[in-house]
């Protein structure tokens, strides 16, 4: 009995991170000047001492470039912020929450030379 619950609570874990890492797909702000808005200030706030000023790289990686060392999909960018990566780039999960990190990549996107 004990194993057939355990069974059921790992499959409803498993459903319930598909959805949350779905979720973290795609922007859902994409394009939109609010957020892009929203996103520079945020950015400015707690990325910029790093990042330079308008993401051109100062101590880190120039963000206006459209190859990422860790992808280039939306989803690389919300798993490298929220998460971070070795040597250097902190986890903003806590800090910044899911929805101000759409809004910061809203920002990055909006700086990109394409």
């Amino acid at each position: 009995m004990r194993a057939k619950v355990l069974i059921i609570i790992c499959a409803a874990a498993a459903v319930l991170y598909s959805f949350a890492t779905a979720a973290q797909s795609s922007n859902p702000y994409g394009g939109n000047a609010g957020a892009i808005a929203a996103g520079a200030e945020i950015f400015l706030k707690n990325c910029q001492v790093c990042h330079g000023a308008g993401g051109k790289g100062d101590i880190c990686p120039n963000l206006t470039t459209t190859s990422k060392k860790y992808g280039n999909a939306d989803a690389d960018l919300f798993l490298t912020i929220s998460k971070g990566r070795p040597g250097g780039m902190p986890s903003w999960e806590n800090s910044l929450g899911a929805d101000r990190i759409w809004k910061v990549i809203t920002y990055i996107r909006s700086i990109e030379k394409k």
